[in-house]
């Protein structure tokens, strides 16, 4: 064989090498490559899913938090509703039949300002106070010249009720909610909802008071 066709054989096949050996490498690094890239997204793929079932979760026991708690609220106006002889759906303040629940027959106690007693003045500014955060004196004959007079067609939930149980003299006070009806610590059965339709009541009933929202 001369030796230019030999060289130029020796040659073609040492390119031949070259470039297949080049192909091996660039194939070896991208298969490399994807590895990596796949090996790295393993974790964040778990942390994704770990995250996104915690956040399930507590949607889950939001909406059953919520379930109860509208439960707990429905039975809660069914049972005033009954008291005050309306429709539950009628019923919205949660926070002031809570709070009528909590002291339900707390027996009456002269200047009492606590569960173990409390009289009317003090229940009434108690309500006033949690449930609307209003401030008023404490003594019911003043509770009566603070107040914007209101005759009993015009009496709203929150509105005070004043009574001449002693003549010449106011000296008993509740808080009106509705349906002629208001919430008060009365001597004989504490804290009870009675009607301004009842005989007793609507013979000493006086007035009805607003407090002032200044």
């Amino acid at each position: 064989m001369p030796l230019k066709k030999y060289y130029l054989k020796y040659l073609f096949i040492f390119l031949l090498s070259e470039l297949l050996f080049q192909a091996c490498n660039s194939t070896s690094r991208v298969q490399t490559t994807t590895t990596v890239v796949a090996h790295e997204n393993k974790p964040a793929e778990k942390i994704s899913n770990k995250t996104s079932s915690i956040n399930e979760a507590k949607k889950e026991e939001e909406i059953l938090e919520n379930h109860n708690q509208n439960i707990s609220t429905s039975a809660l106006f069914s049972k005033y509703a009954k008291l005050l002889e309306v429709n539950p759906n009628k019923l919205t303040n949660e926070k002031l039949y809570k709070f009528i629940d909590e002291w339900w027959h707390v027996p009456y106690k002269y200047a009492g300002n606590s569960k173990t007693g409390i009289d009317c003045s003090g229940f009434s500014t108690l309500v006033l106070k949690t449930v609307y955060n209003k401030e008023i004196i404490r003594v019911s004959a003043e509770m009566y010249k603070a107040t914007e007079r209101l005759k009993e067609e015009y009496l709203q939930e929150g509105d005070l009720v004043f009574f001449q149980i002693k003549k010449g003299r106011i000296s008993h006070v509740g808080v009106y909610l509705t349906n002629n009806k208001f919430v008060h610590a009365s001597v004989k059965s504490g804290v009870t909802i009675n009607s301004l339709d009842d005989p007793y009541y609507r013979k000493v009933f006086s007035s009805g008071g607003r407090v002032s929202d200044k």
